[in-house]
């Protein structure tokens, strides 16, 4: 048998194994899914729960698992695995062992294939087949590493045809021999291996001349097929079962580490990504480590759908990735969110911050306020917004705490002193002094419930005698309470409302009138017994209401005393719960200044009329969040650290709590301030703070994204992390043509240093020229769009995906009936999709708005008025160029109604005119 000969017999002895593999585990899976369906073992717990009552945990735990390892099984009969390889141990292993990979979970079926092991592709083990064959791999087996050279590796995709089992062959490689080209050719293994077997089996006696012409047709026929095997047809992400080594290394890094990764388009950023969170979700894939930290974390909790979230800058790409998550086993039950949806929830139903029917303070506009937008503007708002309230948390603090020592009662001072010698020698507080504060309410209460039954009593008194003689006067207020509700209060260090107060004055005008009348009286009370002669904002303007008939100021001396001393411990008290639920009420005091004195705002009376009004922008309110967001998480680390039960008194802490996410992954990253990052980062649960982002800079097309890595600096600092910045370089989208172009296009965003995307291995896409077409616009534009289509077309041999992006909405319809007509003539539909929201289908051309489209790719992309887009936005047209065009991956046509911008004619060189052929 000659050299040639002896490789194609252990080929075929190869692929027969593969395929015979692929059927055994599939049988495996469905036979064991078919055993009776029995559940899992509750009875062998030692101290079964009584179902009845009680929650049950322990066997909501063993039925999970349960109900996992079938959902694996049944996904192994579908998907049974997606690569094999045979590697040689160099040490503290056997000499030579064969592996094959599940996609995700391989369901407890480890030994289903003879004289093999099957593990699932996210283990560790798993990292094997992220190497080439000839690579030398080092895996860490309980704490100890050891090296194991990759003899052979095939990732494949399993496919059901005719009855048999089958698979799309991915890579195949064998070390001395490189990749394997002949059973490559075929997009069927099962039809390469037969050929392979006809070669062996030598001629017959009668040449089989047919035969011969026939095979040597097909062969053509697959030679070309390959240009075209890894055409685009629809809007998904292709499917990389098996990644490469360098991102293999970073999606496994540990669950509780901040990774941002940085990359060109169709680098597999977002697949990385994917990857990880199933991965991480993946009980027998993870390590030794991670399944100790979920365990003591909280298992239940870790593995329910809505524990993690995926934040994107589109709605577009929800329905993008939903198959890709699918795919991993990872099902997007509402996880994929945009950033402004969820700060609108946040901001409304969870920390009071935006005004609802009753509570909330602020209304959201979307009108620009600050002088810098960009995200070192906003960033810069935060840190002095942060450290203002930080400033006077800490004041109303020290002084409620001396006037305490002083104050009459004994016990009182007792409690005082006790306080401030735990301090330290100077007796004054710090930012994590007062943490220490949420456990240590339990001594002030009994005295603050003593003085509020007096005040109580006092107050109510007050107020009937002034409302028996002014029977009107509830009406006045409520006839004036549009005016009053824009009013701050003035700051008198106020108490904090009690809870439901807002809410049973809601709807009520009378009720919220008469809380307006308690709730001056009772500062009013207090200003005069603190020796002030008045007072502003919303008490000062319901006393000018009242005017002379204010009750006397003796009278309310001493309720001021017992008011003032109540509010003294109570700011102790509640310090913890106002260094969050009270900061939207120190922003809107804090906002006021600054725009006094020039600082963050912009002057005039638009900025007067819009903070008189109460409204926040969206900068301002991812500022406030972030503050808020951080002293939570402070918090929460303090008590769970002290162990500190949820009481009553923290139950507004557990209910912000229960937002926190297991795992935070940001796509599309550039496109978010360093505040709205740091916002994401600090919902990730603390007990974990796993948070995972991808992006590329030059990819930036919103004028607040980050700008460079140095504001990962300040991610860091502010949100008490140690973000691992990573990069990755290969492009697996595009043809080498159009990579060349994106370079190029690279070096002119990035000032001229020189950029090169490397090439994936083994790719051999379709090369075709971009094309450039000047002066067109109505119909002429219309006829070259349609002409190109076709070519399009005809040289794919079927209608892959094709996407044409312009300017906003508004040319989206004028275009779609342009081309109508002429691409009727081929019975080509075309459809606008826009709002950024349709994602169309994918049997037609569609037309997209620009700057919707991040994170999507297409076979052919046409980026229509590149020149009109450069007038209207000269700072970011370039960065909306490359978005476009790197959307592509193999045809790209770029227009303008005149010629091309001078800031992109250094492309010119690599694009052809006429034809996709130059």
């Amino acid at each position: 048998m000659s050299e040639k000969d002896s490789r194609d017999q252990v080929l075929v002895n190869l692929g027969d194994e593969i395929l015979t593999a692929i059927a055994t585990v599939s049988e495996a899976a469905g036979e064991a899914l078919s055993f009776p369906n029995q559940g899992p073992p509750l009875a062998a717990l030692a101290v079964p729960s009584n179902r009845m009552i009680g929650e049950a945990k322990p066997e909501r735990l063993i039925l999970a698992r349960y109900a996992e390892e079938r959902t694996a099984l049944a996904r192994l009969i579908e998907d049974p695995f997606v690569a094999r390889v045979d590697v040689e141990w160099q040490k503290g292993g056997p000499s030579q062992k064969t592996y094959y990979f599940a996609r995700r979970s391989a369901a407890g079926l480890t030994t289903a294939i003879k004289d093999a092991a099957f593990v699932a592709s996210g283990a560790k083990l798993g990292a094997l087949a992220e190497y080439e064959a000839g690579d030398t791999a080092t895996i860490e087996i309980n704490g100890v590493d050891h090296k194991a050279r990759i003899l052979r590796r095939a990732v494949l995709s399993p496919q059901m045809r005719e009855g048999l089992w089958d698979a799309v062959l991915a890579n195949f490689e064998i070390r001395n021999w490189g990749e394997i080209v002949e059973l490559l050719r075929a997009e069927s293994l099962r039809i390469g291996l037969d050929g392979l077997k006809r070669k062996l089996a030598g001629p017959t006696e009668i040449e089989d001349i047919v035969g011969r012409l026939l095979a040597e047709a097909a062969e053509a026929d697959a030679e070309r097929g390959r240009l075209r095997r890894k055409v685009v047809d629809r809007i998904a992400l292709r499917d990389r079962p098996v990644l490469d080594k360098f991102q293999g290394e970073i999606y496994r890094l540990p669950l509780d580490r901040q990774v941002i990764l940085f990359g060109p388009p169709g680098s597999g950023k977002t697949t990385t990504l994917i990857k990880r969170l199933a991965q991480k979700r993946t009980v027998d894939a993870l390590t030794e480590r991670e399944t100790g930290l979920v365990a003591a974390y909280d298992r239940e909790r870790f593995v329910r759908p809505d524990s993690w979230a995926m934040f994107s800058p589109t709605e577009l790409l929800k329905e993008y990735l939903g198959a890709a998550f699918s795919k991993e086993g990872v099902p997007d039950d509402g996880n994929v969110r945009t950033w402004d949806k969820e700060r609108h929830d946040l901001a409304r139903n969870v920390f009071g911050i935006l005004r609802t029917g009753s509570s909330g303070r602020f209304q959201l506009a979307d009108t620009p306020l600050l002088i810098d937008s960009s995200s070192r503007g906003s960033a810069a708002l935060h840190d002095d917004f942060a450290a203002h309230a930080e400033t006077i948390l800490i004041r109303r603090c020290d002084d409620a705490l001396a006037a305490l020592r002083s104050a009459e009662g004994e016990g009182i001072r007792r409690q005082a002193l006790a306080l401030t010698n735990a301090l330290g020698p100077k007796g004054r507080f710090s930012a994590s002094d007062v943490l220490r504060l949420i456990d240590s309410a339990d001594g002030w209460q009994a005295e603050i419930r003593a003085l509020s039954d007096g005040i109580s009593a006092g107050l109510n008194r007050t107020v009937n005698l002034l409302l028996n003689v002014n029977r009107s006067l509830l009406d006045e207020i409520a006839g004036s309470l549009p005016m009053l509700r824009g009013e701050d209060e003035e700051d008198v260090d106020e108490e904090v409302d009690e809870p439901g107060q807002a809410t049973a004055a809601a709807g009520n005008p009378r009720r919220e009138a008469l809380e307006l009348v308690m709730a001056t009286m009772r500062n009013w009370a207090r200003v005069l017994a603190e020796g002030r002669r008045s007072i502003g904002g919303r008490s000062g303007r319901v006393i000018s209401l009242i005017g002379n008939r204010m009750p006397p100021a003796e009278t309310l001396l001493d309720l001021g005393k017992q008011i003032a001393l109540r509010a003294r411990m109570r700011t102790l008290v509640q310090a913890p719960r106002s260094s969050v639920l009270g900061l939207p009420t120190l922003y809107a005091r804090f906002r006021r200044q600054a725009t006094r004195e020039g600082k963050h705002f912009r002057s005039g009376e638009e900025t007067g009329r819009f903070i008189d009004r109460n409204l926040i922008s969206t900068d301002e309110l991812d500022a406030l969040l972030l503050v808020m967001l951080r002293n939570v998480r402070r918090l929460i680390v303090y008590a769970d650290s002290r162990r500190i039960d949820s009481t009553a008194q923290h139950d507004w802490l557990s209910t912000i709590r229960s937002r926190f996410l297991t795992q935070v992954f940001v796509d599309e990253a550039t496109d978010l301030s360093a505040v709205q990052l740091a916002c994401t980062i600090e919902l990730a649960d603390p007990a974990l703070r796993s948070w995972f982002a991808c992006g590329d800079l030059r990819q930036r097309i919103t004028g607040h994204g980050i700008r460079d890595e140095n504001e990962i600096d300040w991610l860091n600092r502010v949100s008490e992390t140690k973000i691992d910045a990573r990069s990755i370089n290969i492009g697996y989208r595009q043809s080498q043509k159009l990579r060349e172009l994106s370079d190029v296009l690279a070096m002119l965003l990035d000032g001229g240093e020189r950029h090169g995307t490397e090439a994936s291995k083994g790719s051999d896409e379709a090369n075709a020229w971009p094309l450039l077409g000047e002066g067109l616009s109505g119909q002429p534009l219309a006829r070259w769009l349609a002409e190109r289509i076709g070519e399009v077309e005809d040289a794919v041999g079927r209608l892959p995906s094709i996407a044409i992006f312009v300017d906003g909405d508004a040319l989206i319809d004028p275009l779609v009936g342009g081309l109508q007509p002429l691409l009727a003539e081929r019975n080509i539909p075309v459809a606008g999709c826009k709002e950024g929201k349709v994602v169309g289908d994918e049997r037609e051309v569609r037309v997209f708005d620009v700057q919707h489209i991040k994170g999507l790719e297409f076979e052919a992309v046409f980026f229509v008025g590149a020149d009109l887009l450069a007038k209207r936005l000269p700072d970011l047209y370039r960065r909306f160029v490359y978005v476009g065009m790197t959307r592509a991956a193999t045809y790209l046509g770029l227009t303008c109604e005149g010629a091309l911008p001078a800031g992109l004619e250094p492309l010119l060189p690599h694009f052809g005119m006429n034809s996709w052929v130059k």
